[in-house]
């Protein structure tokens, strides 16, 4: 009986020496505090103190919601919480705190209800760990890829080459669904010769070793359309090393292609990929890849560290419209346009581009990542067809209308020689310039049934001021077509030719009475003539 009360006592303290070595490592290695299950504080070891920065004589004796919000402490949401630990139900998660001065810190924990020899129970402990700089990290890799989301075509594969998912841009640019997509291989979206070919046989087995591609392709999307892509093929590698699936991000490039075989010889500009640069809040610059520093003709340390205004005009930097875009970004609103910015040789170049808000965990901005592309070229192009317009605008009379034959616009040269104000005829239909007489007749109405059909038309027209004068205008009415080929306006170049046409008119009239003056001068002597020989 001695010997079995005596193992007995044994077991007792080998099973209390063992709960206290687990305690101590779990001191060690742990956050820890305890509660009452009113939420009062009864004590905490030197981690949890630490990761809040409090002494424990500052903390003892006080409630829970010292480490909360006011708005979380007074929620329902808070007050629910401590009744499920009072009636001894278990609690886990992630859990926004505040440290001592309000500093916001994130804790995965548990809180652990413990129970008497009844069990009740009577208080909660609560083991943490501080994992802030993991939700951190976590909130800027998750910007980023929302950045990239927005600006790109995403679409992931496993190593096999099969679709495990794509996002909507992917899929706007390729014509399908998802459900389409999704299991199919990839070579559903190329060509049959290509397929093949080695090419695409090495291609998969650089991916499936784990290597990098990019280039321009040429694929095929929904119902056969080709179209081409600037890409990289990005594998994605587990915690072993090991890649597992390869994620691409893709922007269509076709317009580009198109526009480049129609102007062979004349465009020299190769599209490339991406430039990306990253920014803080205040615009100076944190990081740029390769391609950034192609197209602006830096090196990577000669930019880190700089402002953005580097790259701007100094008219540019010191204007409204600047600090606006900087206060704009920082309060974490996106940006997209065409810039004009300036490279390290004081080259001026465009850029089509996005500036992307990149947010922390607790939703606040705290650095831009821009991704662009030079568009110098197409804006060149645009500028000179501008700058023929322009000169067109300054030396004729313009006006636009609808296919109905209402007004649009009118340029200065038109509303002065028709005597009007813009105000005055905008919206109104085009046979307020005509005589009523011709608006009744066929050949008016054939007129615009003709330009509406697309027909161009070409001649003299008479046309009636705004105090009834009649105004004479060499004119072309020319329809504009939309990218269907369908008319969607009528864009009418005159010239005010009122002056020719009544000098030709004077001289006509003056050129009848001379006839007229002739025929009678004619007819005298005819009869002088006559009369001579008759006597």
């Amino acid at each position: 009986m001695s010997t079995t009360i005596e193992s007995t006592h044994k077991d007792r303290a080998r099973l209390e020496l063992d709960l206290h070595s687990l305690m101590t490592a779990i001191d060690r290695s742990q956050a820890m505090i305890e509660f009452d299950l009113e939420g009062n504080i009864l004590r905490a070891n030197t981690n949890f103190l630490d990761c809040v920065g409090y002494r424990l004589d500052e903390v003892q004796g006080r409630h829970h919601r010292m480490f909360c919000t006011p708005e979380h402490a007074s929620s329902v949401e808070y007050a629910t919480f401590w009744e499920k630990l009072g009636k001894g139900a278990f609690d886990e998660g992630q859990y926004k705190r505040l440290g001592k001065n309000g500093r916001e810190i994130w804790l995965q924990a548990t809180y652990n209800p413990v129970f008497d020899e009844q069990g009740n129970p009577f208080k909660v402990v609560k083991f943490a760990t501080d994992v802030t700089a993991q939700r951190k990290s976590n909130a800027e890799y998750e910007g980023k890829v929302a950045a990239i989301d927005r600006s790109q075509g995403i679409i992931e594969f496993d190593l096999n080459g099969r679709v495990l998912n794509a996002n909507e841009n992917f899929l706007k640019v390729l014509g399908y669904r998802l459900d389409e997509i999704q299991g199919q291989h990839h070579r559903m979206f190329c060509e049959d010769d290509y397929l093949n070919s080695p090419a695409y046989r090495a291609f998969w087995a650089k991916l499936e070793r784990g290597e990098y591609d990019s280039g321009e392709y040429k694929r095929i999307g929904k119902n056969g359309r080709e179209l081409w892509i600037s890409a990289t093929y990005n594998p994605i590698f587990d915690p072993d090393g090991r890649p597992y699936k390869v994620v691409k991000f893709a922007n269509d490039v076709t317009e580009s292609r198109i526009r480049q075989a129609e102007s062979a010889g004349k465009v020299t500009a190769i599209e490339r990929s991406q430039a990306v640069i990253e920014f803080d809040l205040t615009g100076k610059v944190q990081h740029a890849n390769r391609n950034f520093l192609a197209v602006f003709g830096y090196d990577l340390d000669e930019i880190v560290g700089e402002h953005h205004r580097m790259f701007c005009s100094e008219e540019f930097v010191s204007s409204l419209q600047y600090r606006e875009l900087w206060e704009k970004l920082g309060r974490g609103e996106y940006d997209a346009n065409e810039y004009k910015r300036k490279r390290k040789d004081g080259k001026e170049i465009w850029i089509q581009a996005t500036y992307n808000p990149i947010f922390d965990a607790q939703g606040k901005p705290y650095k831009i990542v821009k991704f662009a592309l030079d568009v110098t070229v197409a804006k060149e192009t645009s500028v000179e067809d501008q700058g023929k317009v322009n000169a067109i605008d300054r030396a004729q009379a313009v006006i636009e209308f609808d296919m109905a034959g209402n007004i649009i616009t009118a340029n200065a040269n038109f509303l002065k020689a028709l005597g009007y104000g813009l105000l005055e005829i905008k919206g109104k239909h085009h046979r307020i310039f005509c005589e009523e007489e011709y608006v009744r007749g066929t050949e008016y109405r054939e007129f615009w049934h003709g330009l509406g059909q697309g027909e161009f038309y070409s001649g003299r027209f008479m046309r009636v001021s705004k105090y009834g004068q009649k105004i004479w205008i060499q004119a072309t009415y020319s329809p504009i077509f939309d990218h269907d080929g369908l008319p969607f306006k009528v864009v009418k170049f005159a010239t005010d030719i009122t002056r020719q046409v009544e000098m030709e008119q004077a001289i006509e009239a003056k050129t009848r009475a001379m006839g007229e003056s002739v025929k009678a001068l004619m007819n005298a002597i005819s009869y002088v003539a006559q009369s001579t020989e008759t006597a």
